[in-house]
């Protein structure tokens, strides 16, 4: 029997398809990143469809909230932990993996996914595609064999790349090879808006009065978000917002880089003003519970968290780097230089003390994120590179109202 093919909106559509392509995503781990919230929405946005058959394979047998979501969606988790990237044990548990589930297109997130998967791919004959999600500073901050193995990876033949912004396209042409990469940017799903009266609870549990500003950033405690910028910003913000609490939302996963936090903390006197609240799985309503999205970061490529953000109605004061200006342009948010914190200072006390500001900001941005990057126009995006690029284009038709992804041709920065 023929599989019926159906659309986003579970309208069926009249195409022959002779069987659901064997899909596989490749993710480094289930941390409450952006690269791993967009594989999970993903996952939600396909299941049940007859055209496709999705298998994740996570490089890591961490247990996390993401992980559990991705479970409950049905969606086969094949968990492939290692020593290191070369681990040739995974390695091949991972090309016995793939020949089992007879994929046949993988589409890799991340660097370790990228460059194993890209091997691996390659080996077997299936088509590849990566995502680049971030700038090339974060590239240059690996070790030099990790960064061969990773650039040999991605000028293999067949492998196909997209980037999440035209900024991060640009910043990584000298690392992908000559053939570019397609540009589709990343998307928020209406499912990270949180329920009405969540807002009130959450406040209530984190015990913030009526009268206090929450100020929130949602990232791993890393160099690249730059949170000791962040302090040394919203000591500033304090001396003049004595009604500012600052939410710090994200795994410690460098301790040192924590301890040090801390200790930054103390000596500026923030006290109970500033909450590190960890890795939360109700991102959603901590984001309801707060009054205005912050970023410090040194760079980005096209932050997801500022979507959710967006998606929830907070006005954003974030650093000038990767897609931001591009995402908010005419929302009224407000961009600053990176590395500045008076600069970061000045901004959020401007959101806060401008009549209006923050409530026509809030309007712009949700509109903004739910409008023009919501999930069904960027599934369909993949969809349609997947089966231009893969083995097979049968199972899949572009639907003539979702524009072709374009091709960011090769351009190396000045």
């Amino acid at each position: 029997m023929k599989a019926a093919k159906i659309d986003l909106q579970g309208h069926a559509l009249a195409v022959d398809d002779p069987a659901p392509l064997r899909l596989g995503y490749m993710i480094d781990t289930l941390l409450t990143g952006g690269a791993e919230r967009l594989v999970l929405t993903f996952a939600e946005a396909v299941r049940g469809r007859a055209d496709m058959s999705l298998t994740v394979f996570v490089l890591s047998d961490l247990e996390t909230p993401f992980l559990q979501r991705l479970r409950d969606t049905g969606t086969r988790v094949v968990l492939l932990p290692g020593r290191n990237l070369v681990d040739l044990g995974r390695f091949r548990r991972l090309v016995t993996a793939l020949r089992a589930h007879r994929i046949e297109y993988l589409h890799a997130h991340l660097a370790s996914s990228s460059t194993l998967g890209a091997y691996a791919a390659r080996l077997l004959g299936i088509p590849f595609i990566t995502t680049i999600h971030n700038v090339k500073p974060s590239v240059r901050r690996i070790r030099p064999g990790r960064r061969l193995l990773q650039g040999i990876a991605m000028r293999l033949p067949g492998v196909n790349k997209i980037a999440v912004g035209e900024a991060v396209a640009v910043a990584a042409a000298g690392d992908i090879g000559p053939a570019g990469c397609r540009v589709v940017p990343n998307a928020v799903s209406e499912n990270v808006v949180a329920p009405f009266g969540a807002r009130a609870r959450l406040r209530r549990e984190l015990g913030l009065g009526d009268e206090q500003v929450a100020l929130v950033c949602v990232g791993a405690i890393i160099g690249q978000k730059a949170h000791e910028v962040l302090l040394d910003a919203f000591a500033a913000i304090r001396a003049r917002a004595p009604q500012a609490v600052l939410l710090l939302v994200g795994d410690a996963r460098d301790a040192p880089r924590f301890e040090a936090l801390l200790a930054q903390a103390g000596q500026l006197g923030l006290g109970d003003e500033l909450r590190f609240l960890g890795m939360r799985s109700d991102i959603p309503e901590v984001l309801a519970a707060s009054d205005i999205f912050v970023s410090a970061s040194h760079w980005e490529g096209a932050p997801v968290s500022l979507l959710e953000a967006m998606a929830n109605g907070l006005p954003p004061v974030v650093t000038d780097v990767g897609e931001n200006a591009l995402v908010l342009e005419g929302t009224g948010a407000i961009l600053v230089r990176p590395r500045d914190p008076e600069a970061l200072a000045r901004g959020v006390l401007e959101m806060i003390e401008t009549k209006g500001l923050a409530e026509r900001t809030a309007h712009a941005v949700r509109e903004r994120a739910l409008g023009r990057y919501g999930v069904a126009t960027w599934v369909e995006r993949l969809l349609a590179i997947y089966a231009e690029t893969g083995r097979r284009s049968d199972w899949h038709r572009a639907r003539p109202d979702v524009p072709a992804p374009r091709l960011q041709p090769r351009r190396v920065p000045r």
